[in-house]
């Protein structure tokens, strides 16, 4: 297996595609070919100075690579009647990715496109127009000049990505602890510790036995009540 690694920051995606540190330092991209590339060695010590720079194998994520269109690069000029195109479902996207048509209707990955000469997807795009849907021909020559290879969220396979690849977590495991939604203060009367549905509210013994026991009326009246009942059981 390859030795050589991607570096996502797992704190934000666009759409369902992750984002990775750029090349040359400059930020973050989703587009894999602008993406720094770590060796093992780099790749493991930044993940241990933060957990959410998650390193990813190389190879593993090139093999899941989809090929996308960023709706920010799209040409100004459209298709002329000699071009082979490719038809854009105007409207939809999936972050900053844009949809094209095909055959089972549109797909978000630009391989799956038709790929039509002009005289047939201008027929395609006046088809659509009937059902209200609007689309756009552009040169395919164009498009495969700005699309770019991304990767998905759902294609994340931590234990083969990172943990068989070779990367260790020597982050200590964070535990969620269950909570119930109730707040913790301290019951104004004697100073007892309370719990309560409302943060805002200071809660008696009496008001927080009442509400614990999803009671609509006043079973409890008094610290001392509430001190017999605990007495009793």
């Amino acid at each position: 297996m390859s030795q050589l690694f991607y570096l996502r920051d797992s704190r934000s995606d666009v759409g369902d595609s992750c984002m990775f540190w750029a090349k040359d330092g400059a930020g973050y991209t989703s587009d894999l070919n602008k993406a720094h590339v770590y060796t093992k060695e780099e790749a493991q010590r930044y993940f241990n100075g933060r957990d959410t720079d998650i390193p990813y194998s190389k190879e593993q994520v090139d093999q899941l690579a989809t090929v996308r269109v960023d709706h920010q690069y799209l040409p100004d000029a459209l298709a002329a009647t000699d071009d082979l195109c490719v038809v854009h479902i105007v409207g939809e996207y999936n972050g900053n990715d844009i949809y094209w048509l095909t055959d089972a209707y549109h797909s978000i990955e630009l391989t799956d496109a038709l790929v039509l000469s002009h005289a047939d997807a201008v027929n395609k795009v006046a088809h659509l127009a009937k059902y209200n849907i609007k689309a756009d021909i552009y040169p395919k020559l164009s498009i495969d000049n700005i699309a770019r290879r991304t990767f998905q969220v759902s294609n994340v396979n931590k234990r083969k990505m990172v943990t068989v690849a070779g990367i260790k977590n020597n982050h200590p495991r964070k535990r969620n602890r269950a909570t119930t939604g109730r707040t913790r203060g301290n019951c104004p009367h004697c100073g007892k510790v309370t719990w309560g549905g409302n943060p805002y509210e200071a809660y008696t013994c009496a008001e927080a036995k009442n509400e614990s026991l999803g009671l609509d009326y006043r079973l409890f009246d008094t610290c001392e009540d509430v001190k017999q009942a605990r007495s009793a059981a």
